[in-house]
This record gives structure tokens, sequence and C-alpha cells, in this order.
């Protein structure tokens, strides 16, 4: 089964608050695919997401040069960056797949380079560029965990004002 769900972002903030409402929901073993144009803020929703799990937001950085970076929070958050993963194999000899049946949420940008890598249990978010600093966030939930986590988060983002979620 699978849901979709838009979450307007009016401004930067909004995209935070999003983000930390999110992380306020995850479980264990969540996997979350991020993607979108380059700037689209991929890594401030990652940084946003952390810091709501209590990982400091200076210690986030995007793992673009080394695919995967690991912080310690509420639940371990491994930050996934695709862009330059050249092959399915290099994925594999980095044994990032054993970290989708960890006990940690994984974060995982440019998801939709490889995506016969990702769970079918996931929520995909397609970031998409509005305006200077909105956002509208696409979100698809596949999977009982990711069905449930979407439904959460959209009862708890349904309680800001309007004038925060448009």
């Amino acid at each position: 089964m699978e849901q979709t769900r838009e979450f307007y972002c009016a401004d930067e903030l909004a995209t935070r608050r999003c983000a930390c409402l999110l992380a306020a929901q995850a479980e264990p073993g969540l996997v979350i695919t991020l993607d979108g144009p380059l700037g689209a803020g991929k890594t401030h929703f990652v940084k946003a997401f952390g810091e709501a799990l209590g990982v400091p937001a200076s210690e986030i950085n995007s793992p673009t040069y080394v695919i995967v970076q690991h912080y310690a929070g509420r639940l371990q958050l491994h930050h996934f960056d695709l862009y330059r993963l050249q092959d399915e194999d290099e994925w594999y000899e980095l044994g990032a797949d054993e970290l989708f049946e960890s006990t940690g949420v994984c974060l995982v940008e440019w998801a939709n380079r490889f995506p016969r890598l990702l769970p079918i249990d996931r929520i995909a978010i397609a970031i998409v560029v509005e305006g200077l600093h909105s956002r509208k966030l696409v979100v698809q939930a596949r999977g009982d965990c990711s069905l449930r986590i979407l439904a959460a988060w959209s009862r708890t983002w349904e309680t800001c004002s309007p004038a925060e979620n448009g």
C-alpha cells in the first residue's frame, strides 16, 4: 500500500519545523529518502531532523565524498549521499545496505540515482522548489512502518497554524 501527502513550507523555518515534526515520529529502522535539485535543501532538512534527534547541527555535513556519515542522537542517524556513488557495487562494498536493517534511522539524499538499493518500506520525499525560500515536500509512504509514521507526521503538521504550513 502507498499513500502520498504534500507539505507546503513557506520559508526555511517552516521547512525546519516540518523536518523536526517528522523526527519526533521517527522509529528504529525508518528509511527516508530525499530527492530534489541541487540547492533544494536536502542537507538542511537532514540537519533539522538530526537536531530534533539531539545531534548538534554543526556536526551534520553533507557526506558527498564519504557517501555515509553516522551521528548519535535519540536514535542513531545514518546520513547517505548517493550523488557521487559510482555504481551498486560500491554501495555493497561500503556495507551500506546493512544499515537499513539497523536500529537507527537512515536518511538518503539523491536516492533516485539507485532506487533498486532501497527497501520497499520507506518515506520518499521529493523537495520541489516553489520560490526563493518556499518548498513543497511531496511525500510517498510505502509499507506499514512508513504509512504509520506519515499519518502521525501529517496529524502533527496539521495542528500548525495555516500561516506556518501554507
